[in-house]
């Protein structure tokens, strides 16, 4: 890019170290920029919401020009996709979509809700944002929202499918139990931002576990429910 802009003036001033240098130089600066625009955009949604933040105020909290957030992003849509893919979330339901079904199926379901609630907490502030944004009309974040829900739902039912093909399910009941477990620990998740559940004082390891305690019950209720195996 910036041999077109010299094209045919040649700079004279330059040798082959001097132009490595400089090349290294924005390889490094690079993620560390776009590290900066994630992190501005995070606090300041969090902050105004999505639809009240503009390019320019991105910009002016990450201590760059405009046209550096559009080198990194194309529009804010990307931003908050980015910030869903840099928080683990796809990461996760990878693994998750992979777990082979070895395991008693009320254990495998307990790691699940443990291992998503371990996620989530992490990235409350965020998931309160996208939350309360899609709640309020968003479609931007209605759009994250539903595509995350979406994701570890097709996840989940990969898993769950292989428990029913070793007959611990019944027929065609693994697309019904993965919504009601999903349900489960996405209201008992939601429900902790309200102070619920957990007490305020609690450390992040202790929210973790009273939630993982909480949902676990709910969880093998819905197992006993479920109709004879066929």
């Amino acid at each position: 890019m910036l041999s077109s802009l010299v094209e045919g003036k040649p700079d004279v001033t330059s040798s082959p170290r001097t132009t490595h240098l400089r090349a290294a130089k924005r390889t490094r600066r690079g993620p560390h920029t776009r590290q900066q625009i994630l992190d501005a955009s995070l606090r300041l949604f969090s902050e105004r919401g999505f639809a009240r933040t503009t390019v320019r105020d991105i910009a002016r909290q990450a201590g760059i020009t405009d046209a550096a957030i559009y080198y990194h992003f194309e529009s804010k849509q990307e931003l908050l996709e980015a910030l869903v893919e840099e928080r683990g979330f796809l990461n996760s339901l990878q693994n998750l979509a992979r777990l082979q079904a070895d395991a008693p199926l009320k254990e495998t379901l307990h790691w699940v809700a443990r291992g998503a609630i371990n996620i989530m907490d992490q990235n409350r502030d965020f998931l309160r944002l996208i939350i309360m944004e899609g709640l309020g009309g968003d479609e931007a974040a209605l759009e994250q929202y539903n595509r995350l829900v979406g994701l570890w739902e097709d996840a989940l039912t990969s898993v769950l499918r292989r428990y029913q093909d070793k007959g611990e399910l019944p027929s065609n009941s693994y697309g019904t139990v993965a919504r009601h477990i999903i349900y489960t620990i996405l209201m008992t998740f939601q429900e902790s931002l309200l102070g619920r559940h957990v007490s305020p004082t609690a450390s992040a390891e202790d929210r973790r576990a009273a939630l993982a305690a909480f949902v676990a019950p709910a969880l093998d209720h819905i197992l006993e429910g479920l109709p004879n195996k066929s």
